[in-house]
């Protein structure tokens, strides 16, 4: 079972992160590194935890929350849908399964509110 520790570790999860803060600073916008994907991982969590969704949602909004700004690694505009699509194709190479691998670009793809909605509670949160 893939889990938030095994996310916070990928090189290339990472790496990505990394590029798409940088890409927003040269753009003029606040700080989206790690600090910023933990953050989202750790509020998320707690939404979920506080409304008694199970232990294994609340990973996944965790994974998805720290994931979430991925896409900013390609281009601001439609982040939140390159984001979801760099994700799944992450997650299927650690062999996550298909159902939890679905519930985290859901909630990626939809993070945006200009562009998206809440879905189920991992997106929600």
């Amino acid at each position: 079972m893939i889990t938030y520790q095994d996310i916070i570790k990928n090189e290339e999860i990472n790496a990505l992160i990394a590029r798409g803060n940088q890409v927003l600073k040269t753009m003029g916008f606040t700080e989206h590194s790690k600090v910023h994907a933990a953050i989202v991982a750790q509020r998320a969590a707690e939404i979920l935890t506080s409304l008694g969704c199970s232990e294994r949602e609340v990973e996944l909004a965790k994974i998805a929350g720290f994931m979430h700004d991925i896409g900013n690694s390609i281009n601001r505009y439609d982040h939140a849908q390159s984001g979801a699509l760099l994700a799944y194709q992450i997650l299927k190479e650690m062999d996550m399964p298909m159902e939890d691998r679905l519930t985290i670009i859901t909630a990626i793809g939809n993070h945006d509110e200009k562009t998206g909605t809440a879905i189920d509670p991992v997106s929600a949160a």
